[in-house]
C-alpha cells in the first residue's frame, strides 16, 4: 500500500530520523526573506542552525532569484512598519498629555510615561536606521552569500523555461501542484515560478540520489496537504508521488519554526524556545493582519457592489418607464390610424409620435448599453477583489501543524 500510494502515508519518527541524517536541505526564498523580519537573536539562531548543516544545504536558482528580487522590498517594508509603530506611540503619547479629558493622570505618571515612550522611540529609531543601512550594507545578505557559496544551481536555458511554462498551463488547468494558486495573483510567466522551483528540486534529487527536506514558509494549499479540520498532514501527495517517480527519492517539508525545532532536536541541542516563540508570534501576527485585510477587502467589495447594484436597479427602472412610454405611443398611433385614417393633421401628429418613440428607443438602447457596462464593471471588480484576497500568494486561513 505504501509503495503504491507514497504520498498518502505520514512519515514515522524512524523515517524522519533517517531523512535528517542523509537528506539535502533545500531552502525557499521566503525563509531567507523572513530573516529580515526577526530579531537579531532569532535570525542568528536560524543562520547558525543552517550553518551546522552546511555540507548538505542547497539553494535552487529560482529561490535565489526570488530572494534577490524581493530583498530590498522586504527591507523597506520593515522600515515602514517601524515608522508606523512610532506614529502610533506618538499618538498615544499625545492623547495621554491632554488634561481636559480622561484618563486624568498625575504629573509623576506623565513624567514616567514620557521617559518610557522616549526610550521606546529611541530604540525603534535605531532599528529604522539599521534597516536603512541594510540598503547599502546588508550583513544578512553577506552571511547568506557565504553559507550558499557554490551551493546554488545554474539557471535554466530559455528553451527549457518555455517548455516548463507550457507544461504549467496544463498542470494549472488540472490543479496539479505546485503553483496553481499563483495563477490568481501573478501575471505572465511569473505565475510559474513555483513550478520552476519544483523542477529544480527534482533535478537535485536526480543528481544526488538523496532524499530532500524542503524548508519553506509557504502556506498555500498547492504545497501542503490539509485535511478538512485545517490540520496539515505534510507535503501534497502529488509532490511526493512525482519526485518519487522522477528521482526515486523521498521528500518532506518543514516551515522555519519546524526546521528550528526538529533541526536542533536532531543535533541533540536544547530547542531554542525563545526563537521558536518569536517565529510563531510573527506568523500569528501575519495571520491576524491578513484576516483584518481580508475583512476590509470583503467590506469594500460589498460597498462597491451595492453601489453598482443600486445604479443597475435605477437604470432598469428608467428603462421600464421608457418601455411604458413607447408602448403608450404605439397604442396611441394605432388609435389615430383607426379613428382618423384620412385626417392630415392627425397623420402629422402621428409622425411626431413616431419620431418621439424613436428618440425614446434610442435613449432606451443607451441605457441598455450602460447596464452591460455596469455588469462588465461588476465582473472586473469581483476579479480584482479575488486577486487582492490572495495577494503575495499567502493564505493564512488555517494555521498548520506538521509532523
Amino acid at each position: 500500500m505504501k509503495t503504491l500510494f507514497p504520498g498518502y502515508s505520514r512519515k514515522s519518527d524512524i523515517d524522519l530520523n533517517k531523512m535528517w541524517k542523509e537528506s539535502v536541505l533545500i531552502f525557499d526564498a521566503n525563509v531567507l526573506l523572513n530573516l529580515y523580519r526577526y530579531s537579531d537573536y532569532t535570525r542568528d539562531t536560524i543562520l547558525d542552525l543552517i550553518e551546522k548543516f552546511s555540507d548538505r544545504i542547497w539553494l535552487p536558482y529560482q529561490a535565489a532569484l526570488e530572494y534577490n528580487r524581493n530583498r530590498y522590498e522586504v527591507i523597506v517594508e520593515q522600515e515602514k512598519a517601524y515608522n508606523e509603530f512610532i506614529n502610533k506611540i506618538e499618538q498615544i503619547q499625545k492623547d495621554l498629555k491632554s488634561k481636559n479629558k480622561p484618563p486624568f493622570l498625575s504629573n509623576l505618571v506623565h513624567e514616567n510615561l514620557n521617559q518610557v515612550f522616549g526610550k521606546v522611540i529611541s530604540e525603534v529609531k535605531d532599528s529604522i536606521n539599521k534597516y536603512a543601512d541594510y540598503l547599502k550594507d546588508d550583513p544578512i545578505y553577506d552571511r547568506l552569500c557565504t553559507l550558499f557559496y557554490r551551493k546554488i544551481s545554474q539557471p535554466y536555458e530559455e528553451e527549457l523555461l518555455q517548455e516548463i511554462y507550457a507544461e504549467g498551463k496544463t498542470r494549472f488547468e488540472k490543479k496539479i501542484p505546485p503553483g496553481f494558486e499563483d495563477e490568481k495573483n501573478k501575471e505572465d510567466d511569473n505565475k510559474y515560478g513555483d513550478l520552476v522551483l519544483w523542477k529544480q528540486i527534482i533535478d537535485k534529487g536526480k543528481e544526488t540520489g538523496k532524499s530532500i527536506i524542503f524548508i519553506t514558509d509557504e502556506r498555500k494549499i498547492d504545497w501542503w496537504w490539509k485535511i478538512r479540520d485545517g490540520r496539515n498532514m505534510g507535503p501534497r501527495q502529488e509532490l511526493i508521488a512525482e519526485i518519487n517517480q522522477e528521482a526515486n527519492i523521498d521528500f518532506h517539508m518543514y516551515s522555519s519554526e519546524r526546521f528550528l525545532s526538529y533541526g536542533q532536536n536532531y543535533l541533540e541541542e536544547n530547542v531554542n524556545q525563545k526563537a521558536l516563540d518569536e517565529i510563531k508570534a510573527l506568523k500569528r501576527a501575519e495571520a491576524e493582519e491578513f484576516h483584518k485585510r481580508e475583512v476590509t477587502i470583503e467590506r469594500n467589495r460589498e460597498i462597491m457592489i451595492e453601489k453598482l447594484q443600486k445604479k443597475y436597479i435605477y437604470i432598469q427602472h428608467q428603462i421600464s418607464k421608457l418601455e411604458k412610454k413607447i408602448y403608450e405611443i404605439n397604442i396611441k398611433q394605432k388609435e389615430l390610424k383607426i379613428s382618423y385614417p384620412n385626417d392630415m393633421e392627425f397623420q402629422e401628429y402621428g409622425h411626431s409620435l413616431t419620431k418621439h418613440a424613436a428618440d425614446l428607443q434610442f435613449e432606451k438602447e443607451n441605457l441598455q448599453h450602460m447596464l452591460m457596462d455596469l455588469e462588465k464593471e461588476r465582473i472586473e471588480l469581483e476579479e480584482w477583489f479575488d486577486k487582492e484576497k490572495v495577494k503575495d500568494g499567502y493564505r493564512y486561513r488555517t494555521y498548520y501543524m506538521e509532523k
